[in-house]
């Protein structure tokens, strides 16, 4: 099939495939349902002319001009191009193409409710003629044209309401701000002092109500052998005073009117916990039935198959053992934030959707990485994190081509709250919104780990930012 998608003087995009699609054209869009019982189909976008400007939706959206394209393919030396795969390191399954006058298409698919991989490759002839290959299970789907990305947000709301279009439940949050620390490092040590323990958090939680009101978020990580270790397992630990003295400190941050939410990686798992504890039959295996190993502060992990019923059961008992000591919520990592090791076509994110629904059921609030349209996750992490691209041309952190622009998650997933790190929030408008958590960051990759100047350093910040603002604290106390 052959089908011209946009031809206007110096932008034209033709879409290639080899299976035929069935079109159905309506006053806004065009449908292409594809013919025949394949059970994977592959589309080419073939972009040739100007500058033009694309959205594509590595994790919450990156925006880049396709002349970029060539000359990164060429810096990471991946000549068959850089790739993002749903719903992993895609957060959905929509591409906006802009004119430089800010008219254009959009080309997009409903999510899909079982989580099964789409790929994306982009790829380069030069720096006029660009590709991107999709490829994934037999999906519908849609493009439509916009003048303005404020017409193409009406029409997107138009066409999900007029056709079968799965779409997450609304959200909503009183909650404003979120601080995060660490208690113990990833080598094992901690500066708290010894007569304090996790008490330390309701000295946290008493500067955020003073500092930024009520309702506020303190999540805790850096947990027993700290961040990134020892997962699945959460056993509090002794050297801040264990169990006891942790619930102690969550009732004091509930007094503070604040709320507790803790670290758990709902994606790898230390070697040695899953082989002490036989969990091998839950590890993710290659073609080969040879493990997935990930290794982190010189310690292996698997990669574990969201699809297994006994680790969902794990995560599900090490979040319970959570709640009963008074947590608010988990924070259910990588679940977006790393390209699933899986092909096209597979299911990767039905398990996850299962475990995301179970923890809710809890009364468990759910904040994950990364963004996809399948995950209902109470709120939304967006990353901003470093560029690292892999040999192949998986891109697993940061956006190469350009730059991180939200507003393709936001047009195709609206009404999600979204947790902004607070040096990069756009505007005081973006805070007003009621959808919005502001992250108090240092404006680094590093999250803060507990020190003697820590509070110090927590409240000159917390002040900064009320004061950029324009948050009245004692209103909100009111």
């Amino acid at each position: 099939m052959k089908k011209v998608l946009y031809n206007h003087p110096d932008y034209h995009c033709t879409l290639l495939s080899q299976q035929d699609f069935l079109e159905k054209i309506s006053e806004f869009y065009s449908e292409l349902c594809p013919v025949g019982d394949k059970q994977i189909n592959e589309i080419t976008i073939r972009i040739e002319g100007d500058n033009w400007r694309i959205f594509w939706p590595n994790r919450e959206g990156e925006i880049f001009h396709s002349s970029r394209v060539f000359d990164t393919i060429k810096q990471h030396n991946v000549p068959d191009g850089l790739t993002i795969s749903y719903p992993a390191t895609a957060s959905c399954r929509t591409l906006i193409f802009l004119e430089e006058n800010g008219r254009g298409f959009a080309f997009l698919a409903s999510p899909d409710d079982e989580g099964k991989v789409t790929d994306f490759r982009i790829n380069a002839e030069d720096f006029k003629q660009i590709s991107i290959n999709i490829k994934g299970s037999s999906s519908t789907w849609y493009s439509l044209n916009f003048d303005t990305i404020e017409e193409l947000e009406i029409r997107v709301r138009d066409l999900q309401a007029s056709v079968s279009w799965a779409r997450l439940p609304f959200k909503k949050t009183n909650s404003k701000w979120q601080v995060q620390v660490g208690l113990i490092g990833p080598d094992g040590k901690t500066e708290v002092p010894e007569n304090r323990g996790f008490d330390v958090l309701s000295d946290i939680s008493e500067l955020m109500l003073r500092q930024l009101g009520e309702n506020n978020i303190l999540h805790i990580f850096g947990y027993s052998a700290g961040h990134d270790m020892a997962y699945p397992d959460y056993t509090p630990s002794p050297k801040l005073g264990g169990r006891s003295e942790l619930k102690k400190a969550i009732r004091k941050i509930h007094q503070n009117n604040q709320k507790a939410v803790f670290y758990m990686n709902g994606r790898i798992a230390e070697a040695e916990i899953v082989e002490r504890d036989g969990l091998t039959s839950s590890i993710l295996t290659n073609n080969n039935g040879l493990a997935y190993v990930e290794t982190y502060h010189g310690r292996d992990f698997y990669v574990m198959n969201p699809s297994s019923a006994e680790w969902q059961h794990r995560l599900l008992t090490e979040a319970t053992g959570l709640k009963e000591l008074g947590a608010d919520g988990i924070q259910l990592d990588q679940l977006g934030g790393r390209a699933a090791p899986v092909k096209a076509g597979e299911i990767w994110g039905k398990g996850y959707i299962n475990i995301i629904d179970n923890l809710q059921k809890e009364d468990l609030t759910i904040w994950i990485q990364g963004l996809s349209d399948i995950y209902s996750a109470d709120w939304f992490e967006l990353t901003y994190r470093d560029t690292n691209v892999l040999e192949d041309g998986t891109i697993r952190g940061g956006t190469p081509l350009g730059k991180s622009d939200k507003r393709i998650f936001q047009i195709s997933v609206p009404n999600q709250v979204l947790l902004i790190p607070f040096s990069k929030l756009e505007s005081k408008e973006d805070f007003k919104n009621n959808n919005i958590i502001v992250d108090l960051d240092r404006g680094m990759e590093e999250l803060f780990l507990y020190t003697p100047s820590y509070i110090m350093q927590l409240e000159k910040l917390m002040s900064i930012a009320a004061d950029s603002l324009v948050i009245d604290a004692t209103a909100a106390l009111r």
